[in-house]
């Protein structure tokens, strides 16, 4: 989904939202399928939804989600941020976390895979 920030913007925000080593956006890489819900539920990881990645990293992609040019929900967020110089994407581990955890619900907005936070959600 486009988002009128760059990525300078939200490299930022998740030092912001998340002082450790291992900020929880990346570039999205060519062999990334993140429009694809399947993509996001593989290659489990053992992690807990209450660190403080986890929760810094949902606040930034709401954060990175109000400057979509297509107006988004309130607790919506997109599974590809589509920024004016590159594209970047949640951090894996993290979104299939919300998914096990029912704190974020998949679902297609256009051609788009977006999340909407639950109302199970930590913040």
């Amino acid at each position: 989904m486009r988002i009128a920030q760059r990525s300078g913007y939200a490299t930022r925000l998740a030092r912001e939202f998340y002082s450790g080593d291992s900020p929880p956006i990346s570039i999205a890489k060519p062999e990334d399928q993140p429009l694809r819900l399947d993509w996001w539920t593989t290659n489990s990881q053992q992690e807990s939804a209450d660190s403080a990645r986890h929760w810094g990293a949902l606040m930034l992609y709401l954060e990175l989600a109000k400057s979509s040019r297509i107006a988004l929900p309130e607790y919506t967020f997109p599974a590809l941020f589509d920024l004016d110089d590159t594209s970047m994407r949640p951090d894996k581990g993290v979104i299939k976390v919300y998914l096990e955890r029912g704190l974020v619900l998949p679902r297609m907005m256009k051609s788009q895979l977006i999340f909407d936070v639950t109302e199970n959600r930590p913040i």
